[in-house]
């Protein structure tokens, strides 16, 4: 855990990253984990505004407190907070903020506002959720219960760096948000997470992607059960699932039909070559789709199909399965998603349940 965030090189305040918007200013918040800091944004604006909020930690704190300090406010000053997605980077201090004194709104997409007002690190762990998904997806027993005790494990000893907090409006597609000089409008973007959003600026042609498009990683993109009975129309009567990958390549290939000037992202700093960032987001995915083709249809072919489970084997065989597997099995499965909406994979049950892929054409 980082305890020195205020002193830290490139921790605090960054002014106006976008020279075409002077209340827009970058404060950059340390976090505990392998990606780095998060960058959240403040609107100096009426009403003042926060996109996102940063972790819940004593580090992540006195660096708000220290950036709000160098614009001349008090935190109890913010307004409205708007966030790009549920989790704790960008969530985090929240609540915090409404219980220190801040008379705020939380602004959210329609579809993340459920998961952010009963947010827990049980359930943002979702460890039986996706016990049964692995299981669908030929995870070994032994695997997935090793995993488990490792995951509990971490709920009991890491401390939560996240709280739920009431959402005050449920944000769309296509809505604006109004303030002093300007105007936000309100981008669906689906993949990391079911609800996440985005932020543009029409006449700067700015745009904020939390983690949608980072400018040092990709995203890793969810997949999970829905509470929905499974589609009639489906022989395989498989139980419905958020499909992240697949809404990821669409959420994409949506953005490539715009013109953007300057992403500002919650990772990496500042974008200047948008129409790079997307390729080379969509580019990461694609090759390891390919890559999932290839290793599909070599354990196919003396047996007809193979599992997910097979797939990451192939794909990763000096991974650790119980500390390694999660998101690469989540991408597999994404990537077998994306295969099966091409046409290029049958999808069947074996007589033990396990769902497993056929290639429908000759992979290479």
């Amino acid at each position: 855990m980082i305890e020195s965030a205020p002193e830290s090189p490139g921790f605090g305040l960054h002014r106006a990253p976008v020279p075409a918007l002077p209340r827009l200013q970058q404060l950059v918040l340390p976090t505990p984990w392998e990606v780095g800091p998060v960058q959240i944004y403040v609107i100096l604006g009426d009403p003042l505004s926060l996109i996102d909020t940063g972790v819940k930690s004593p580090a992540s704190r006195a660096a708000l407190e220290a950036a709000f300090d160098a614009l001349g406010h008090g935190l109890e000053e913010v307004e409205r907070v708007i966030l790009t997605h549920h989790h704790g980077d960008h969530l985090g201090q929240a609540q915090s903020l409404r219980d220190a004194g801040a008379q705020l709104e939380v602004w959210a997409h329609e579809v993340e506002a459920p998961t952010i007002e009963a947010w827990s690190a049980e359930r943002d762990e979702a460890i039986e959720a996706t016990n049964a998904l692995f299981h669908e997806y030929g995870v070994p027993a032994a695997v997935i219960e090793k995993q488990t005790a490792m995951r509990r494990r971490w709920l009991l000893e890491d401390p939560p760096l996240c709280e739920a907090t009431r959402v005050d409006r449920r944000l769309r597609d296509g809505e604006r948000i109004a303030f002093k000089e300007f105007e936000l409008e309100v981008l669906h973007a689906p993949g990391h997470t079911a609800g996440h959003l985005l932020l543009c600026e029409p006449e700067s042609r700015t745009l904020m992607t939390g983690d949608h498009l980072m400018g040092d990683a990709v995203p890793f993109t969810d997949t999970y059960f829905l509470d929905e009975p499974p589609d009639p129309r489906d022989p395989l009567r498989r139980t419905p699932r958020f499909r992240g990958l697949v809404e990821y390549f669409a959420s994409l290939r949506r953005l490539r039909a715009r013109s953007f000037r300057t992403l500002l992202p919650a990772h990496g700093g500042v974008i200047d070559r948008p129409a790079r960032a997307i390729d080379e987001a969509l580019l990461f995915y694609e090759v390891r789709v390919q890559r999932i083709a290839r290793a599909l249809g070599k354990l196919a072919a003396p047996r007809g199909s193979a599992s997910a489970w097979e797939v990451w084997q192939s794909l990763f065989p000096k991974a650790d399965p119980v500390t390694q597997m999660r998101t690469r099995m989540l991408m597999v499965i994404g990537g077998l998603d994306v295969l099966d909406d091409e046409g290029r994979v049958e999808p069947r049950r074996r007589d033990d349940g396990i769902v497993v892929y056929a290639p429908r054409m000759k992979l290479s």
